[in-house]
């Protein structure tokens, strides 16, 4: 099951964390990534599931023409309320990288695969990275210090 807690919020996105499934991002030796549980120390590389949420409709009409503008499907989403996706932050190197999961709308319906960090040249989300960058960039999005500073207090 999940559980969102807010992570960042200004006027434009919120983001949420699942914060009961935090993952070790590094298999051990049968391929098992273990989660983190009570009393157990967070391995120094993890994995997070994040919602990104629009606050503001012009956003999302912006991320329709940007997906019809790459030839990807549209089909729901005039209902988009948010992205799924995977942060993996590796402590000890001080990076962070996103991967985009799936698209959703306000129900809770799958619209399709995210694109929402494709464009590289015009970003839906600032500072938000989907290769191993810093975690404390001036140019890194708040959220992701935040997130950091909520797995690793």
């Amino acid at each position: 099951m999940w559980n969102w807690k807010s992570i960042y919020e200004d006027d434009k996105f919120a983001f949420y964390s699942d914060i009961d499934n935090i993952i070790d991002s590094e298999g051990d030796e049968d391929g098992i990534y273990a989660s983190v549980e009570c009393y157990q120390p967070i391995p120094p590389r993890v994995v997070v599931w994040v919602a990104f949420v629009f606050k503001k409709k012009q956003a999302i009409s912006h991320y329709i023409k940007q997906r019809e503008g790459m030839g990807l499907p549209i089909n729901g989403y005039q209902k988009y309320k948010y992205t799924l996706s995977l942060v993996e932050i590796d402590s000890e190197k001080k990076q962070y990288r996103v991967i985009p999961a799936i698209d959703y709308d306000g129900e809770g319906n799958q619209l399709g695969a995210s694109s929402i960090l494709m464009n590289e040249k015009e970003p839906l989300i600032r500072g938000i990275k989907t290769d191993w960058s810093p975690l404390f960039s001036r140019s890194t999005h708040k959220a992701i210090p935040a997130l950091y500073k909520l797995i690793y207090p």
